[in-house]
C-alpha cells in the first residue's frame, strides 16, 4: 500500500504518444484488486442484464396461466437481483475509486519530484502556473477522469452489452443482427468527433495553461500594478486574453454537443426501427408480447450503454489531451545530474577553481573563459556591471547549471564528480530578494535543518538580529510569513534568510547583497555577525555596495563574462581601472556605497 509521504518509483518513459500504454505499468500493484472488481462489476451488468426477463416471464408465463405466486415469486426474484446489483456496485466502486485515488496520488508525487528534478534552465522557460495547471492541476483531473472512464463506463457497459447481446440472441437472432448493424453508425460517429475533439482539447488546454500564468504573474505583481496606476489597463488586457478563451471553450462544447446529438438521434431511429419490426413479429405470432417488449428494453438498454459509450471519445479525447501534455513534461530530462559512482570525499577544505570556464545561455555567451582558484577559507567579493555574470558564476559553483567549456574543482575534485544533494548541502545561500515558503518562521528556518533544536533556533535568529522582532510577532516564531513572505518587511525577511544560512553552519557561502535590505544599526550588527561566521569558510559575496567589499580578502571585477580586475580593497582603489572608477564615481557623487548593479 502507497502511504502518505511514501517516495514512489520513477514514471514510465516513453517515446510513444499512446497513453493509455504508458498508464497501464502503474496498474500493476492492484492488479489483484482490480480482478476482483471487475468480477464485482461483471456480476452487476449480469443482474442488469436480467431485469428485463422477469418483465418477459410475467407476460409470457403467469399473466397467461393466471398463476399470481408465480408472479409473486418472480418479483421476489427482481428485488433479490436488485439487491445484489445495489451490493456488487458498492464493492466494486469503493475497490475502483481507491485504486484511482491511489494512482493519482502517485502520479502526482512523481511528476512533482520529477519537476525537482529538472533543472533551472527547464524552470525559466515556463512559469509556475503553467506547470502547476500540466503537472498537478488539469492533468491530474484528467487522469481522474481517464480512470473514471476506463473503470465506469468502459468496464461496466461492456460487461453489460456483452450479456444483452447473448440474451438478445436466444430471443431473436434476426433481429438482434439488424440492430447490430445499424448500430455500427457509432463506431463512425465516434471516430470521427473523438479526434476533432481531443485536437481542440489539446489547444484550449495549452492556451489555459499559459493564460493561468499571466493571471498568476498579474496577482502576485498586485503592488507594482497600484504604484503605476495599471489597474484599468490591467483589466482591458484581462479581458482582451480571455475572450479567445472562452471562444476556444466554445468550440470544444460544440463538438461535443454535436457528438451527443448525432448519437441520440441514430438512438431514436434504432428504437423507431425495432418498434416496428416487433410489431410485424408479434401480431402474427411469431414472438410473444413479453419477448417483444423484453426484447425492447434490451435494445434501449443496448442502445444507451452504446450512447455512453460514444459520449466515452470526448471524455476520452480531453483527458487524453490533459495526460499527453503531463507526459510532455514527464519527457523532459535533467541535465544537471549525479555521474555513476559519484562520492563526497571523506573532509571538505573548501578550496575552489574554475579553468576555462564558458557559459552561455540559449546561445548568448555569458562567461567567456573564466579561470579562478579561490583558496580555501578565503573571501571574495564579485563586482561589475550589470550582465557582467557575477550571478552566473556563482550558480555554476552551487551547480544549478554545468558550464558549457571548462571545469569547476572543489579541493581538487571536478564538481560533477561530487553527489549533487550532498555538494550543494556544502553551501550557504542567502540572496538579494530572499524567497520565504508561505508557512511560519519556525518552519521556514526547520526547512533547512529539521532536527534543529530550540537552542539553535534562538541562537540562528539572535545573530541574525531577528530574535527581537520575532517575539514581538504575534505568535513568535509560530507566525505565518504569508506569500514570499508578504507580511515580512523586506529588511524581516532578509534576517530570515540570514537565519536559515546561519542554522546550516555551511563550509561555503554565497551572499548575495545579504544586508542590502537591512537599516544601519541592524547591518552593522549583522556584519559583525557575518565576519565571524566567514571565518576558516569560502565565501562569494556578489556585491554592490562598499560596506559589503572593504573587510573580504579578495575583489574581483567581473565584466562582460571576464575577469577584468583581482586584488584587495586597497589595492583596486589606488589601481587605474573599473573599480577605481566606480569607487571614485561614488565618492564625487557623496555616496560611499554603490560599485557596481546587479547581474
Amino acid at each position: 500500500m502507497l502511504e502518505y509521504g511514501q517516495r514512489t518509483k520513477p514514471l514510465p518513459r516513453g517515446t510513444g504518444h499512446h497513453v493509455l500504454r504508458r498508464i497501464i505499468p502503474l496498474f500493476g500493484p492492484y492488479r489483484w484488486a482490480m480482478l476482483g472488481a471487475g468480477l464485482f462489476i461483471a456480476v452487476n451488468g449480469l443482474t442488469v442484464s436480467a431485469m428485463p426477463l422477469f418483465t418477459k416471464y410475467v407476460l409470457d408465463v403467469a399473466i397467461p396461466t393466471k398463476n399470481f405466486p408465480l408472479a409473486a415469486y418472480i418479483m421476489l426474484g427482481f428485488v433479490a437481483a436488485m439487491a445484489a446489483r445495489v451490493v456488487t456496485w458498492y464493492i466494486a466502486q469503493s475497490s475502483l475509486l481507491y485504486i484511482r485515488e491511489r494512482i493519482i496520488y502517485q502520479l502526482r508525487c512523481s511528476v512533482f519530484a520529477h519537476l525537482q528534478e529538472l533543472c533551472l534552465r527547464f524552470h525559466h522557460r515556463y512559469n509556475a502556473g503553467y506547470l502547476y495547471d500540466r503537472t498537478l492541476g488539469n492533468a491530474s483531473v484528467a487522469v481522474g477522469t481517464f480512470l473514471s472512464l476506463l473503470f465506469n463506463t468502459l468496464v461496466l457497459y461492456s460487461c453489460q452489452i456483452v450479456f444483452a447481446v447473448l440474451i438478445c440472441l436466444r430471443l431473436h437472432a434476426g433481429m438482434t443482427a439488424y440492430v447490430l448493424g445499424i448500430s455500427a453508425g457509432y463506431v463512425f460517429i465516434n471516430r470521427y468527433y473523438g479526434g476533432r475533439i481531443r485536437e481542440l482539447t489539446m489547444a484550449f488546454n495549452k492556451q489555459t495553461n499559459e493564460f493561468a500564468g499571466q493571471i498568476i504573474d498579474l496577482l502576485r505583481g498586485v503592488k507594482t500594478i497600484k504604484a503605476f496606476a495599471m489597474e484599468q489597463r490591467v483589466v482591458n488586457e484581462f479581458d482582451t486574453q480571455l475572450w479567445p478563451l472562452q471562444l476556444r471553450s466554445l468550440d470544444v462544447n460544440k463538438v461535443t454537443m454535436r457528438l451527443g446529438l448525432s448519437t441520440e438521434s441514430l438512438g431514436f431511429f434504432i428504437q423507431a426501427s425495432i418498434v416496428v419490426v416487433g410489431a410485424y413479429l408479434a401480431i402474427p405470432g411469431h414472438i410473444k408480447l413479453g419477448t417483444m417488449v423484453a426484447f425492447i428494453s434490451y435494445q434501449q438498454m443496448i442502445i444507451g450503454m452504446i450512447s455512453a459509450l460514444a459520449s466515452v471519445a470526448g471524455a476520452y479525447g480531453a483527458a487524453q489531451a490533459g495526460l499527453e501534455q503531463m507526459y510532455e513534461v514527464i519527457d523532459e530530462h535533467p541535465t544537471v545530474v549525479d555521474k555513476p559512482g559519484a562520492a563526497m570525499p571523506p573532509t571538505v577544505q573548501g578550496e575552489i577553481a574554475f579553468t576555462e570556464v564558458r557559459f552561455s545561455y540559449d546561445g548568448s555567451p555569458v562567461l567567456n573563459g573564466i579561470s579562478l582558484q579561490v583558496p580555501a577559507g578565503q573571501s571574495v567579493a564579485l563586482v561589475g556591471p550589470s550582465g557582467g555574470g557575477k550571478t552566473t558564476l556563482t550558480n555554476l559553483l552551487i551547480r544549478f547549471y554545468d558550464p558549457d567549456h571548462g571545469t569547476i574543482t572543489l579541493d581538487g575534485r571536478n564538481i560533477r564528480e561530487l553527489p549533487l544533494r550532498a555538494y550543494r548541502g556544502l553551501f550557504g545561500v542567502v540572496l538579494q530578494d530572499p524567497f520565504l515558503f508561505n508557512d511560519t518562521i519556525l518552519n521556514n528556518l526547520l526547512a533547512v535543518k529539521p532536527e534543529a533544536t530550540e537552542e539553535e533556533l534562538r541562537a540562528a535568529l539572535e545573530r541574525a538580529q531577528a530574535w527581537e522582532f520575532v517575539v514581538g510577532l504575534k505568535g513568535g516564531w509560530h507566525f505565518k510569513v504569508g506569500e514570499g513572505g508578504g507580511q515580512l518587511s523586506g529588511g524581516q525577511r532578509q534576517r530570515i534568510a540570514l537565519a536559515r544560512c546561519f542554522l546550516t553552519n555551511p563550509r561555503i557561502m554565497v551572499l548575495d547583497e545579504a544586508t542590502s535590505a537591512l537599516d544601519t544599526q541592524s547591518e552593522r550588527l549583522v556584519q559583525q555577525a557575518l565576519q565571524e561566521i566567514m571565518q576558516d569558510r569560502t565565501v562569494f559575496v556578489i556585491a554592490h555596495r562598499l560596506s559589503t567589499v572593504r573587510n573580504v580578502d579578495r575583489i574581483l571585477v567581473v565584466q562582460q563574462g571576464r575577469i577584468v580586475q583581482d586584488g584587495s580593497y586597497e589595492t583596486l582603489c589606488q589601481t587605474p581601472g573599473l573599480f577605481r572608477d566606480l569607487h571614485l564615481a561614488s565618492l564625487q557623487a557623496g555616496v560611499e556605497e554603490t560599485v557596481g548593479t546587479e547581474s
